[in-house]
């Protein structure tokens, strides 16, 4: 497991690599067979969280902090309010940014990105197709565990968001929506890193998810959080079944590296050339929450 991990950093323009937290982690779980095994049996489970979320909730865990920010170059000027009131890395990582340090793009027809992180453009969707890309397999039947639903999204398009630990972890609605309940999906928790996923591929429709279905006028949108190694919770803070604005928090993700997933509808929807084109080169391109990702067709 010695790859490096290439994304388009859409604001720099240019081809950057991706630190990887958690490395010796990952070459441990996934990079052998015995790890790989200890992984399925044992870390995988919810309890393994449970105890990682443990520790972060503790307060002896913001000494942390400091340390993450600099290793990782969190930007500390985004956060609401200094490091130093933090009282637990939980806190930290499900932080809240200062006012206007996410502008929403409100461009009519246009698609934001619902969460800071890595996108990659999938189209031509078949509910009973497994499609791969770069080390990911998504099929939409298995993702929603529900086939009469993901025939809605025949010949549909995916935008698949990868979180890094070191990101900003709330969610957002991507555009104005009449959002229904969140259902839960899944038992495991398996990481959703591209190096992990080289040897488990199917992570993102095995993994603890929970599926928003979405009303929209670019038709329904299926909006999916997927869980990960360490992150135990899921956590909506929306109010269902009510009209609700582009960017509004949809929820957050307790301690650990994530996915968001969003389907849309057939010729729904068209992708920003950036990310098509470094979709089809199978490289992920980092943008910041409430930035255009898509535009109505």
């Amino acid at each position: 497991m010695n790859e490096e991990v290439l994304i388009y950093d859409r604001y720099g323009r240019a081809i950057v690599r991706e630190p990887v937290c958690g490395e010796w982690f990952l070459r441990f779980a996934y990079a052998n067979a015995f790890g790989r095994c200890l992984q399925s049996t044992i870390g995988s489970r919810a309890f393994f969280s449970r105890i990682a979320s443990f520790f972060v909730n503790r307060p002896a865990s913001a000494r942390k902090i400091l340390p993450f920010v600099r290793r990782y170059g969190v930007s500390v000027s985004d956060c609401a309010k200094p490091l130093e009131r933090y009282t637990t890395f939980q806190e930290f990582f499900t932080r809240y940014l200062r006012l206007g340090a996410r502008p929403i793009d409100g461009g009519r027809g246009g698609i934001i990105a619902p969460a800071d992180g890595r996108y990659l453009y999938i189209p031509n969707l078949r509910p009973k197709k497994t499609i791969s890309v770069k080390n990911r397999r998504l099929q939409t039947s298995e993702l929603l565990g529900n086939s009469s639903l993901a025939a809605k999204f025949d010949g549909g398009s995916a935008l698949v968001c990868r979180l890094a630990p070191f990101d900003y972890h709330r969610f957002h609605f991507p555009c104005d929506v009449v959002p229904g309940e969140a259902i839960p999906l899944g038992r495991k928790l398996h990481s959703v890193h591209p190096l992990a996923m080289r040897f488990m591929p199917n992570t993102l429709f095995r993994n603890r998810r929970q599926l928003t279905r979405m009303a929209a006028d670019c038709g329904e949108i299926a909006m999916v959080e997927v869980g990960a190694t360490f992150v135990g919770s899921i956590r909506q803070t929306y109010p269902t079944n009510r009209h609700v604005r582009k960017g509004t928090e949809k929820g957050f993700f307790a301690f650990g590296g994530s996915t968001i997933i969003l389907l849309f509808e057939r010729a729904a929807v068209l992708p920003l050339p950036d990310i098509k084109i470094w979709s089809e080169r199978g490289i992920e391109t980092y943008v910041k929450m409430g930035d255009r990702v898509m535009e109505r067709a």
